[in-house]
């Protein structure tokens, strides 16, 4: 029995990015392992409608992994599944892909650049294949431009133009750039004045690059033509937005988890400015009673000084009255409304 090993924390990624049958065959083992290993390890996976919502940027929940993220897993291997797509590379265009048609229409009518990168070469259009050769392999390019296709849509990829971009290649919703030229070499031109010259020559030889991050190429090599690494080529475009995809996942997650921290620790700093607040009006409103009872006790001492002193006339009398009012106003727990002054709040 074969296994491959993975992390738990790597395995929840990839099944949050990639559909279970999806995530199958690039792993090379079976779904129906991959659900019963999530089960066994406490990892939790999509619920039914997940991939339906993303596809149409609906807002999603994730349920978070825990517990050791780093615990090893080991999956085990499908002999019978093959990972890397089946090549056929026909020796002439057969019911060739529309983008090869149009390519194929474009390129007869070019007339061979003189620039310099591009020089004894014809290229694409704008809004075509991006394809740039030596006319003696444009029949090569546009046969390996319409095997490549045609299996990536049998993988289930798309290939398009995109403007500003050029040809792009999309494999489970991640974009790469990619373009397919001649190879050249720099040769020294000899001649008679104090320097040389150096020019760029096509050599016959095909690249087939992706233009974006990370960049990569492959290329004809002495022992293996480049149509016979088209399986690989598709691999690691596929292994390449299975990562991209769960790192994203995890960005995500990141960014979440982010929320849920800032909006925990604004939630904290509300419930206290609350309570400074509470406690700020409990003290304020503890000396305003404090205050309004030695009001009460200045207004009772002064009442029994004048009726002991036998000065107590109608004037104190309206003063009494009109102090016990201020008390009642200024005394938080009566807040009697003044005549002249409103709320106390209002006063404030």
């Amino acid at each position: 029995m074969n296994y491959k090993e993975i992390t738990r924390k790597k395995l929840y990624d990839f099944v949050w990015s990639i559909p279970k049958t999806t995530l199958s065959k690039q792993l090379n083992v079976k779904a129906s392992h991959i659900k019963k290993v999530c089960i066994d390890f406490d990892i939790p996976t999509p619920k039914n409608g997940y991939w339906s919502k993303l596809k149409h940027g609906k807002k999603i929940e994730k349920s978070l992994l825990q517990g050791d993220f780093n615990k090893v897993i080991k999956l085990e291997i499908n002999k019978q599944a093959k990972s890397k797509p089946i090549l056929k590379v026909p020796k002439k265009l057969s019911k060739p892909d529309d983008l090869v048609t149009i390519a194929k229409k474009d390129l007869s009518g070019k007339e061979i650049s003189h620039w310099h990168r591009a020089k004894g070469m014809v290229t694409t259009s704008k809004g075509i294949l991006n394809i740039t050769v030596t006319p003696k392999l444009v029949s090569r390019s546009l046969i390996f431009m319409d095997t490549f296709i045609k299996l990536a849509k049998q993988r289930g990829h798309t290939i398009s133009h995109k403007e500003h971009y050029g040809t792009i290649i999309t494999v489970y919703g991640i974009e790469s750039t990619i373009y397919l030229r001649e190879k050249s070499k720099r040769i020294i031109i000899k001649n008679n004045g104090l320097w040389n010259e150096t020019e760029l020559v096509p050599i016959g030889e095909l690249v087939f690059k992706r233009d974006d991050y990370p960049d990569k190429e492959w290329y004809d090599s002495k022992k293996v033509k480049l149509e016979a690494k088209i399986p690989d080529i598709i691999q690691y475009f596929e292994e390449q937005a299975m990562q991209e995809r769960a790192n994203d996942i995890e960005r995500e997650l990141r960014r979440e988890q982010q929320q849920r921290q800032q909006k925990i620790e604004e939630e904290i700093k509300q419930i206290r400015k609350n309570e400074i607040e509470k406690f700020n009006r409990l003290h304020e409103d503890s000396s305003r009673y404090r205050k309004a009872e030695q009001i009460r006790a200045f207004i009772n001492a002064k009442r029994e000084n004048a009726i002991r002193n036998n000065y107590l006339d109608a004037s104190l009398e309206n003063w009494i009255e009109w102090a016990k009012a201020k008390a009642d106003w200024l005394d938080p727990i009566i807040s009697k409304k003044d005549d002249t002054l409103g709320e106390y709040d209002d006063y404030k």
